[in-house]
This record gives structure tokens, sequence and C-alpha cells, in this order.
């Protein structure tokens, strides 16, 4: 209930500025009011404004440039509406159908990264991991654990997944750091991180579809207690 009460403020920034340009009192290309501006006019904390602008920025809605201020981008109107749309359904989302959504990508993207994988993308997927290991008994551990996945995700190069995985993050890592969702023990974690890198050093997709259900097993199980009977289980034998 507390994550839905937060949210709001930040639901309200947004719906603010979708009627903007509804009304054409903002145009594609224009600059939106300060942060100081908005906090002020709707009566939220900036850094609420700053989230509603930072999700925005994500979905392509809006620019954000240090020191000089956010612009929207250059769409038509209704494909602002559009887009504004779809970013204010994602809030409404579940969990599990967050991890659900995740764990199609993640498969989708290690198997991608395997075929598609460079050596320059290898190095950066080596250093993520030597970071994870050396951060695991600490607060950054689940930061770093996403950077891991997400470099593989790059390797994967298919901007659109990757993207997509950027966008369900922030919500699935409030769970993450709220109910302490990965209680796996460091030497599983570890071996089958290993495991993910060494097949993607190979070049080798089989299995790993296998492998990603296996490492994310016990975030599947979680998702599946969380939704008590209220989503149907779970089916990933089609990829």
């Amino acid at each position: 209930m507390k994550d839905e009460v937060n949210s709001q403020p930040v639901k309200l920034v947004i719906e603010h500025i979708k009627k903007q340009i509804a009304e054409r009192r903002i145009l594609p290309g224009e600059r939106l009011p300060s942060e100081r501006k908005l906090s002020e006019l709707l009566q939220v904390s900036r850094s609420h404004v700053r989230e509603a602008l930072q999700k925005m920025e994500l979905y392509g809605i809006v620019k954000i440039y240090p020191q000089s201020g956010t612009v929207v981008s250059e769409f038509s109107k209704d494909q602002l509406d559009t887009m504004i749309t779809d970013a204010l359904k994602i809030s409404k989302y579940d969990f599990s159908s967050l991890v659900y959504v995740r764990v199609l990508l993640e498969i989708e993207v290690c198997k991608l990264c395997a075929i598609n994988r460079t050596e320059e993308d290898l190095e950066n997927i080596e250093k993520t991991l030597f970071e994870l290991e050396e951060k695991f008994d600490t607060e950054l551990r689940v930061e770093k654990d996403f950077a891991f996945h997400q470099a593989i995700a790059q390797g994967g190069h298919n901007p659109v997944i990757s993207s997509l995985l950027l966008i369900i993050t922030p919500d699935i890592l409030k769970y993450y750091q709220k109910y302490k969702v990965c209680a796996v023990p460091q030497k599983t974690v570890h071996a089958e991180h290993r495991e993910m890198l060494q097949k993607i050093k190979n070049k080798d997709k089989d299995g790993m579809k296998e492998l990603v259900l296996r490492h994310l097993s016990n975030l599947i199980d979680f998702a599946k207690l969380s939704t008590k009977g209220e989503i149907p289980e779970f089916e990933y034998g089609h990829i």
C-alpha cells in the first residue's frame, strides 16, 4: 500500500504534463517548466518531479539536459499521448507480471549474447561480474547483480530488449530490497554466474534457457507466492 501511495505524486506530475501537451500549452521540442516550478505548482516534492521526468525520459517522451532543463521529444501530439499513457500503466503492473517478463527477456538476451557478443562485450561482462563478487556481501549486491545482467543484455546487441529490461528494473528492484528476495547462497549464485559467463565465452546458447530458469528459480517462486493464486501459473515452455 505504501508503494501505491508514493507513486501517486509521480503519476500526478506525468498526468499534468500529459494534459499540457494535449492542450498544446507545451509543444514537441519545447522546454518544460523547471523542477522547482512543477514542484510548487503541483504541491509535490522535487524528488517526485525528478522521478516522473526520469520515467518519461526512459520512455523517450522527454530528454533531460543537465543544467539546461527538460525538453519534450519531437513526436506528434498523438504519439506522445500514447507513450505517456503507456508510462502511466507501468506503475499498475504487479510484481509477478514484471518477473514473468524479466525471465522471458533474460532467457532471450542470454542466448543472443552467446551468439552476438564481441570481445569488448566479454570484457565488460567479466568486469561487472568481478565487481558483483566483490560487493556480494554489501548493500550494493542487488545493484551490481543487475549491472551484470544488463551487461549481458547489451552484449546481445538488441537495443529494444535491453531497453525493456531497463524499464522494468526499477520496480523489480523495489521488491528485491523490500522483501530481500535474493536469499540464495553465495556459492550457488557465483557458480551460476560463472556458468553463464562460460557459455557466453564459448558462444554456446544450448541449455541457456534451463540455466536462466534455474538461476532465477528463487525469484520465480517468490513471485508465485506473491500472487496468492491470482494469476495463471508461470509457463516458459514456448521459448
